[in-house]
This record gives C-alpha cells, sequence and structure tokens, in this order.
C-alpha cells in the first residue's frame, strides 16, 4: 500500500491542473508589480536604501499572505466533509486519521506553497540591488514558510473539531490573531508593568510564540542589535506548535466524524444552550409573532439572538482595550495615531463580518435545497432578499451606528484640524457605503459559490482591496508625470483623502449596483439551477 496515499493522489491531481501553474505566474506577477513601484519611488535613493525598502515591501506583503491564506484554505476542508456525510465513507477503507488530515492539508495548500514559492526569487532581487545579506534572505524564507505551515495547521485543526464553516473560519482567525499580535501585545503591557508586577524576562518570553516576532527578527538590524534575540527559539516553537495542531486533528477527526447518541446531561445542556440562543418559550413566539408580521423570512434568519450579541461584545472588548490603554498612559492613546488606528481595526473588522455574514446564507440554502422549498411557497423573491437585508440591518445596525458615534467622537477631538476632519468625514463616508456594497455584492455572491468563504473572499477583494489598488496607481502616475499637478505642489492633504474617498465610494457602486440589480432579476434561476451551470455562475 501506497505511504500516505491521499498525499500521492492529491499531488498528482495538482499536477493536471491549469490554476496550479497559473497562480505561480500570478504570485509572482504581483511581486514583481509590487518591487517595481517600490523601485520606481525609491529610484533616487541609494542602493542600499533602496534594497532594504524592496526587502520590507515584499516581505511584509509575503508574511500578511502566509499568515492569513492557510486559514481560508483549511478551516472548512474536514468541516464540509463532515456536513456532506462523506467524511465516514474514507474510514470505511483502511485510511487512517492522519492520512486523512495530510491529505486534506496537501489538497488545500498546495496552490499556497507553489505562490509562496514563486514570489522567493522575486525577494532575492534585493540580494542583486545590495544592502541585504544572504542570512537576512534565508531567515525572512524560513519564517515565511513557517508561518503558512502555522496558518495551515491552525485551519486544518479548527475544521477538525468544527462542522459550522463559519464557527471553524472564526476560530482559526482569532488563533492566529492571538499568537500574531495577541502576545507581542501582552508583552507590551508586562514590559510597561515590569517594575512593579512582572519580570523583564517574561515580558520578552510572550514574544517566542508570536509569529510576526519571528518576521521582524528575521531582518538583519534587529537580529544583530537586538538587546534580546529568540529568533530560533521562535521559529522552532511555531514549528512544534504546528505539527502538535495536526497531530491533535489527526487523533481527532476519527472521533467526530459520525453522530453519536446524546446523555441526559448533554441533552440538558443543549437545551439550556437553545434557551439562550433563541429565548424562552414565550419569548420565541413574541419574536415569532412580531417578525413574521413584518417579514416571513426575517423570522427564519434573525431568530439567534447570539448574533447580534456577539458584535456588541465584540465593541465592547474594543470599549475595554481602550479602558486598559487609557489607564496604562492615557498620553499614548489620546492620540491622532492611536484614534486612526482604532477605527480602521474595528471598521474592518466590521467589513469582514458583514461580508461573510451576506454571504452565507444563501450559499448554504442553496447548497441544501432550502430555497429552492422557499421558492415552491408563494414567498416572492423581493421578500426573500428584502428578509435578508432586514436580518443583516437588524445584527448590525446597531453596532454600525455606535461605531460612527465613536468616529465622531475622534473627529471632535481634533476638529481644528482641517486635515483631519476632512479624513474622518470621508472615512465615515467609505464605511457606509462599503456596508452597503459588501452586503449586496456578498449576498449575489453567495448565492453563485458552493463554499461562503470563498464567496465573502471574492466580495471584499472587489470592494475593499481594489479601490486601494486604483488609488495606488493613480498617486503613483500622478506622482511621476505630474499629469494631476502633484509634483508642483497643488494639492494640499484634503484633497488626497477625497480621491481615496471618490475611488472607494465609485467602486463600491460600481459592483453593488449590479449585484442588487441581477440578484433581484436571476434569482430565482440561479437558485434552481446546479452549481456548475445555469446563467448565475459568474458575475
Amino acid at each position: 500500500m501506497t505511504f500516505l496515499p491521499i498525499v500521492a493522489r492529491e499531488l498528482i491531481e495538482a499536477s493536471r491542473r491549469r490554476g496550479t501553474y497559473w497562480i505561480r505566474l500570478a504570485v509572482a506577477a504581483v511581486g514583481v508589480v509590487l518591487g517595481g513601484w517600490v523601485m520606481l519611488v525609491m529610484r533616487r535613493e541609494p542602493p542600499w536604501e533602496l534594497g532594504q525598502a524592496l526587502l520590507i515591501a515584499i516581505s511584509a506583503a509575503v508574511y500578511l499572505y502566509c499568515l492569513f491564506v492557510g486559514v481560508f484554505r483549511t478551516a472548512d476542508c474536514l468541516s464540509e466533509e463532515k456536513r456532506e456525510g462523506t467524511l465516514g465513507l474514507l474510514f470505511l477503507t483502511d485510511l487512517k486519521g492522519y492520512d486523512i488530515v495530510l491529505g486534506k492539508l496537501v489538497a488545500s495548500s498546495v496552490n499556497s506553497f507553489y505562490g509562496v514559492f514563486a514570489i522567493f526569487p522575486v525577494m532575492a532581487i534585493p540580494l542583486l540591488v545590495g544592502g541585504v545579506t544572504l542570512s537576512e534572505f534565508w531567515r525572512i524564507v524560513i519564517v515565511a514558510l513557517n508561518t503558512l505551515f502555522f496558518s495551515l495547521s491552525v485551519g486544518m485543526f479548527c475544521s477538525a473539531i468544527s462542522r459550522d464553516e463559519r464557527r471553524s473560519m472564526a476560530v482559526a482567525l482569532v488563533i492566529v490573531l492571538v499568537f500574531a499580535a495577541g502576545f507581542p501585545l501582552a508583552s507590551l503591557i508586562c514590559h510597561e508593568w515590569r517594575s512593579v508586577l512582572v519580570p523583564r524576562s517574561i515580558a520578552e518570553l510572550l514574544l517566542i510564540p508570536s509569529p510576526g516576532y519571528a518576521g521582524v527578527m528575521a531582518f538583519e538590524t534587529p537580529f544583530t542589535r537586538s538587546t534580546f534575540n529568540y529568533f530560533h527559539a521562535s521559529v522552532i516553537f511555531t514549528h512544534v506548535l504546528s505539527w502538535a495542531l495536526l497531530i491533535a486533528a489527526s487523533l481527532i477527526v476519527p472521533r467526530t466524524w459520525q453522530d453519536r447518541a446524546l446523555t441526559t446531561a448533554q441533552l440538558r445542556r443543549r437545551e439550556k444552550l437553545e434557551q439562550l440562543r433563541l429565548g424562552t418559550a414565550e419569548k420565541r413566539r413574541s419574536i415569532r409573532q412580531r417578525l413574521l408580521d413584518i417579514n416571513p423570512v426575517l423570522w427564519l434568519l434573525a431568530r439567534s439572538r447570539t448574533k447580534s450579541v456577539a458584535v456588541w461584545l465584540f465593541l465592547a472588548l474594543v470599549g475595554l482595550i481602550w479602558a486598559a490603554g487609557l489607564w496604562i498612559s492615557a498620553r499614548d492613546w489620546q492620540d491622532d495615531g492611536a484614534y486612526i488606528t482604532t477605527a480602521f481595526i474595528v471598521h474592518l473588522i466590521l467589513k469582514f463580518w458583514i461580508g461573510t455574514e451576506a454571504c452565507r446564507r444563501f450559499s448554504n440554502d442553496r447548497q441544501s435545497g432550502a430555497l429552492e422549498l422557499l421558492l415552491s411557497t408563494p414567498i416572492e423573491v423581493k421578500t426573500i432578499v428584502r428578509g435578508q437585508v432586514l436580518a443583516l440591518e437588524r445584527q448590525f445596525a446597531g453596532p454600525v451606528f455606535a461605531v460612527l458615534l465613536m468616529d465622531f467622537v475622534f473627529l471632535m477631538s481634533n476638529r481644528r484640524s482641517s486635515e483631519a476632519t476632512v479624513l474622518w468625514i470621508v472615512g465615515m463616508t467609505v464605511f457606509v457605503t462599503d456596508i452597503f456594497a459588501l452586503s449586496w455584492v456578498g449576498m449575489w455572491r453567495g448565492l453563485n459559490s458552493r463554499r461562503p468563504n470563498r464567496a465573502a473572499v471574492v466580495a471584499m477583494l472587489r470592494v475593499l482591496l481594489l479601490p486601494w489598488i486604483i488609488y495606488f496607481i493613480v498617486m503613483t502616475v500622478g506622482a511621476f508625470t505630474d499629469a494631476f499637478g502633484f509634483r508642483m505642489g497643488r494639492w494640499e492633504a484634503e484633497a488626497f483623502f477625497i480621491l481615496w474617498g471618490a475611488i472607494s465610494v465609485a467602486v463600491s457602486a460600481y459592483f453593488a449596483v449590479p449585484a442588487r440589480r441581477r440578484l433581484l432579476a436571476e434569482f430565482r434561476a440561479v437558485a434552481t439551477s446546479r452549481f456548475d451551470t445555469g446563467p448565475g455562475r459568474g458575475g
């Protein structure tokens, strides 16, 4: 019998796919474009500064890619098999848990690894430019591969312990963020308190579990001049933890694929959880009557109280972090940088949350056949779509208003600066338009996709990433050709903010308006067709 037969099969199958080869070309092309842009911007700088800037820019992009791509690729690979009931068929053979886990890992990650390997030759260009040592380059390569392996292992572990794709994805993202940013933040807090409560050595050791710390220490200056260097310890810890997660997933999968009869204690716990999620019987009847009078689909989607509570808990956590920051160092937190960073992170997380929620319902219901059953009733398509919109409003309208109120408070704290005022007004406008665009584009993409996570990624790439690409292209062309008077100094900072806002609003409208029109016009045809055919396949 072939050792790791699923791995061998997946590698052979991947070698026959066109995408396996195109992904390498695409990633390398992105690296060349990014490197070319950096070289164009810094063409007047000394070679050693250019080499360092080029390496930092490409390495930062590679680190972010490695940190998150694994989660998106593997967080639903095993949980999907559980939902469809096909995982148990694999255990009817001689396959073991590690065969399935490693096979799924290879199937989900081969393109990710190819993409990372394709960018390494581009990352080596700074070696020719100057200012970069060979050992520095290899440290960055090792950290990138190690980070990708860690991200894939986290996603695989979360997929092994969960059936729901959103829950698996959320837990995986939380684990990655805790290790990448949570431990450095804890180290920073301990560093502030070291003279009172925490020894300095503890604050330093908290950096070891973070792959982000290893990424920073891989560069030559921190590696050689830092007062403490735990680079090798951090790399080893992350690698060992990744293998531990894969081993745990291999042991868990054979024990979680089948449904087991619940004990009396488990039934009581499930009953209490359902009561916590949906409320008491009287509360459920009251909610059902009220929501059915508004929209029957709204009742189907908005019965759970935990969805809205989770968003409010997130905002409460942000408030607690701010309270702790003001208590530790009020001067550092009452600063424009802290205001902008907080708003950017909160805006981005809420946009991600709304985009994934908008994609999820229609994708899952179409795959399970629930949409076909719903369309066989007298309920009209407009009613179905409006029910989804109302459910999103019920979950996010209050938190979005609270975030806008937070932005207004930040704006008023710096209202004497015209630049800051324009920045906050533009940011609030883009925040609202992006939310509307993600809602409509997410619903349309979710209706067309078998995997809601991939649909959400496509929607967010279009609505959130594309405006930044266009903005940087416009800025680069204008700066080097003086097409818009940038070099002549005819533009103030407010004009650049307004330009960014106009591009973002225009891109949101460009994708949201057709998505809304097609969703209402083609909903029935797409929902009743197979995933690989029909008029809704693209878009």
